[in-house]
């Protein structure tokens, strides 16, 4: 049935976050099999979907289950995936990090799209040190970037599109512990 309309493919997962169950394993390859379907379907339609499967309960299971769904509408999440920081600062890749700041935020369609999309630059940054540890310099900026051209591709409201893209410019700041800097934080 996914080959009559493709939106049933993110039905599907969007079913499986929001009412948290598991998705029949045959119902599950069709997904991932027809998961190119996505591409006869809007935008518009898309991020419908997307954001009600990110607000979802299940939302990290399904994410991490069909990444190669999500990867159809954004391939600039799939860089991301596997991607070995080499910090011991992060014990995950790249995508898999990205799932579970989505899952920690608040189940708001804004703060997950920041969470899941603010470490997407970090590909496009990635150095290693001489003694072999893994940066990232200016992957915040970078990361803004890439969201903006997501959220815009999937045809995001402008406010959806500056908060996101906002939270994800800051997302590394961090102001002194005193009333003068988190003042200036608050106004940025």
């Amino acid at each position: 049935r996914f080959e009559e309309d493709g939106l049933r493919v993110m039905r599907a997962v969007r079913f499986a976050s929001e009412l948290g169950f598991e998705v029949e394993p045959k119902t599950a390859a069709a997904v991932h099999s027809e998961s190119g379907m996505l591409e006869r379907v809007s935008a518009e339609r898309i991020a419908v979907e997307l954001n009600k499967t990110l607000v979802g309960d299940g939302a990290g299971r399904v994410l991490e289950e069909f990444s190669d769904v999500f990867c159809r509408f954004i391939p600039e999440l799939e860089p991301c995936i596997g991607f070995d920081q080499m910090n011991p600062l992060h014990c995950f890749d790249v995508f898999t990090r990205a799932v579970h700041a989505a899952c920690a935020a608040p189940p708001k369609k804004d703060l997950r799209l920041a969470a899941l999309l603010h470490d997407v630059g970090k590909p496009r940054c990635f150095t290693v040190d001489e003694s072999g540890t893994g940066h990232f310099y200016g992957h915040a900026a970078v990361s803004e970037q890439i969201a903006r051209g997501v959220l815009r591709r999937l045809k995001y409201d402008h406010e959806t599109v500056r908060t996101v893209t906002t939270l994800i410019k800051y997302h590394s700041y961090q102001p002194e512990p005193n009333e003068r800097s988190v003042r200036r934080a608050l106004n940025k």
